[in-house]
């Protein structure tokens, strides 16, 4: 029996780790081809050969718990992705964002607050259409004049209303006025306090999580302080270092505040990449976001931190 299991060994190695063909095994054993069809079933009912199946969908549970457990946050959606490929592991997690998020808004009812970025544009596109009844959807702050569609606040707030068959508010002032006074002004204005008192009850807040890269995006924009080397991420423009602390990086800006995010009554963070493992476990960190949506692989990356 020992001998047999060695040749059981032998065509086992071969076929499964070599990639050969029964055939092939055959002519480099000297064996009819029946003889190593039986060795391979005989393997496995020896117990030379143990075959796992690995269930993706149990794997990203188990990811989601720990998720949950290591930074204390409510949710944790993880999903499987079949490459590596950045443009892959965003693609699937926005549509798994998405998936989570309809039903949600199927409820009707809500104050939707949304924030801006690539993850957030994306979004929108993968939105599927639907009729909800009696959602409300705004931006969570003023207008910038950025080139890029994916940090126009207003278009961003339209075009997941639009999807979600809500109806939308729109930011008529600057994120960031040219002085106090004109800061000072603006909250003085019916378009801002109506805004203000949005975002004093948000129900539902749908966040990007930026790293460092948007510092250099608007740097001149948002006028940052010394402070901005602690900087490891944001959400929303609020910006925190690698402990979850928040660093007040400039004045006169017209948004939702911290506060305001800190009471939404569900946050949900969308998020994945290598360029944004240490921003994201920044912001889970700050004890803001509720539900974190990302992929296994940096569901992985976080958990090794």
């Amino acid at each position: 029996m020992h001998d047999e299991k060695l040749l059981m060994a032998e065509a086992a190695t071969l076929y499964y780790e070599k990639n050969c063909t029964q055939q092939e095994i055959a002519d480099a054993l000297k064996l009819s081809r029946q003889t190593v069809s039986k060795l391979l079933n005989d393997a496995i009912k020896e117990r030379v050969v143990e075959i796992t199946i690995h269930n993706p969908k149990a794997d990203c549970e188990i990811l989601e718990k720990q998720l949950c457990d290591r930074f204390g946050i409510t949710t944790a959606v993880v999903c499987s992705v079949s490459s590596k490929n950045e443009s892959v592991r965003q693609l699937k997690t926005v549509k798994t964002a998405a998936d989570y998020i309809a039903p949600i808004a199927q409820k009707g009812g809500l104050r939707i607050a949304v924030s801006w970025g690539r993850t957030i544009e994306a979004l929108s596109a993968e939105f599927p259409n639907l009729h909800t009844e009696d959602n409300l959807v705004f931006p969570l702050f003023g207008a910038t004049d950025h080139g890029k569609p994916c940090f126009s606040s207003n278009e961003l707030a339209r075009g997941i209303a639009d999807k979600l068959g809500a109806e939308v508010r729109y930011a008529w002032f600057p994120y960031m006025p040219d002085n106090p006074d004109d800061c000072n002004l603006f909250k003085t204005t019916s378009y801002y306090k109506k805004l203000q008192t949005l975002w004093e009850t948000i129900d539902l807040a749908i966040v990007g999580i930026g790293n460092t890269e948007v510092l250099e995006l608007f740097g001149k924009t948002f006028g940052y302080r010394e402070q901005r080397s602690e900087v490891i991420g944001d959400v929303a423009t609020h910006f925190f270092a690698q402990d979850g602390a928040f660093l007040d990086l400039y004045d006169n800006t017209l948004c939702a505040s911290a506060n305001d995010l800190k009471a939404a009554k569900q946050t949900v963070a969308i998020a994945c990449g290598e360029s944004k493992v240490q921003a994201i476990a920044g912001a889970l960190r700050t004890g803001w976001i509720d539900t974190l949506i990302t992929d296994e692989y940096t569901a992985k990356e976080l958990l090794g931190i």
